[in-house]
């Protein structure tokens, strides 16, 4: 998202150090020691990126700002980080036993985060978590709303629901926790 080039700077001195890194690491937990986690639109990698990687995971970040991606290298430089669209993963079938993504599918129409959900389908190995933020409305439209962050606009949108969408890309939903005025949190598994 270009936007997201246009507030890096900001974003940096902006963002919580804490914001879902609880939420993530309680599924790391659940992992081996050295799983590999795919962050899409991972952004500049603190605070979540970080955390699991201090947590001995094998984290690879992906995203499509490039202001974003240079802090993320900045901050951690030993993490690789791709530039690419979460709508087609460019990783080989089956190679993360994990994903997380923080404040990223809201920003996606509901067809484009369905082309995430698939695409992330094929990247994760079976039994696979995905940890994701996003907004469940019964009667969400195309269309979504429009808000701003440091002056810059920015489009949401929501789906219907979760539990749906994950399960027509292979998924189960197991758990879902919605945090009054931070967000809404959703667990699915890859099915086995």
């Amino acid at each position: 998202m270009r936007e997201y080039d246009r507030i890096a700077e900001w974003y940096a001195t902006d963002r919580s150090r804490t914001i879902g890194v609880a939420q993530a690491l309680t599924m790391a937990d659940a992992l081996s020691p050295c799983s590999r986690i795919l962050d899409l639109g991972c952004g500049n990698g603190v605070p979540i990126t970080e955390a699991l990687v201090n947590a001995g995971h094998r984290v690879v970040g992906l995203d499509t700002s490039a202001a974003m991606l240079r802090r993320f290298r900045a901050s951690l430089p030993e993490t690789p980080a791709v530039r690419g669209d979460a709508r087609r993963c460019p990783f080989p079938n089956g190679c993360f036993d994990a994903a997380i993504s923080w404040g990223m599918m809201f920003h996606l129409s509901p067809g484009d985060q369905a082309a995430v959900v698939e695409s992330l389908s094929a990247v994760l190995k079976r039994g696979a978590p995905f940890l994701f933020t996003a907004t469940e409305m019964e009667d969400a439209g195309d269309a979504g709303i429009t808000g701003t962050m440091n002056g810059v606009m920015f489009r949401y949108y929501a789906v219907p629901s979760y539990r749906r969408l994950v399960a027509e890309h292979g998924f189960v939903l197991v758990n879902m926790y919605d945090d009054p005025g931070v967000s809404t949190y959703y667990l699915a598994h890859k099915a086995w």
